[in-house]
């Protein structure tokens, strides 16, 4: 289908300069046929215009978004292992972890749990999943990892702060029965926001 387009223009300029009469201009512009616009190609041209918008706010939300996830981020609590290690007492052993633990928020937070999870494999090819509870000890027991404190949980983090601290975690040296490790992993439950995890632990024995 094909719109035929007239227009026309027309501007009378009227002028009288001291008396002595007067002059008139007449401008006119006028086509009749001549501008031809394909209706087809003006449905292209609003489709294509009405697709950039939609894309263009399409783009504008993803990117508000992630802004707000990076926002978000920023805030959470963080944790950094430090150090680890491993030693065996007798019948029984204990991982030490040395954690720190930032939280860049206008408010604080506390450590409210943590836990340390073992994955081993049996023989059998069983993959069993075991966590274990920390252990409170005395500063005398764990005399032999420095001077750093261990971590009295729950523990308070202040707001725009950081505190450092070592988790001990303690169990039957036959807990796994030889099994082969798969994975270690330390995981903290915080009071606001959700847990932090440490995982590819690999503990240096002592």
């Amino acid at each position: 289908m094909t719109m035929y387009v007239e227009s026309a223009l027309t501007e009378s300029v009227h002028r009288e300069a001291g008396g002595e009469g007067y002059g008139l201009i007449i401008l006119e512009w006028f086509t009749k046929g001549s501008n031809l616009v394909s209706l087809g190609a003006l449905v292209t041209a609003l489709t294509a215009l009405t697709r950039t918008w939609s894309t263009s706010r399409t783009a504008k939300k993803n990117l508000r978004i992630a802004m707000q996830q990076e926002e978000r981020k920023a805030i959470e609590p963080q944790v950094r292992l430090l150090q680890s290690k491993h030693r065996l007492f007798g019948d029984a052993e204990r991982y030490s972890f040395l954690v720190h633990i930032g939280n860049s928020a206008d408010s604080g937070n506390f450590v409210a749990r943590a836990e340390m999870e073992i994955d081993y494999r049996t023989r059998d090819g069983v993959v069993t999943a075991v966590r274990i509870p920390t252990e409170r000890v005395q500063g005398e027991d764990v005399k032999y990892l420095g001077n750093e404190p261990t971590l009295e949980i729950p523990a308070n983090v202040s707001a725009r702060a950081a505190i450092e601290g070592w988790v001990h975690f303690r169990f039957a040296s036959n807990l796994m029965a030889g099994n082969d490790v798969d994975r270690f992993a330390v995981t903290l439950e915080m009071g606001h926001g959700g847990p932090l995890s440490i995982e590819s632990i690999i503990p240096a024995d002592i």
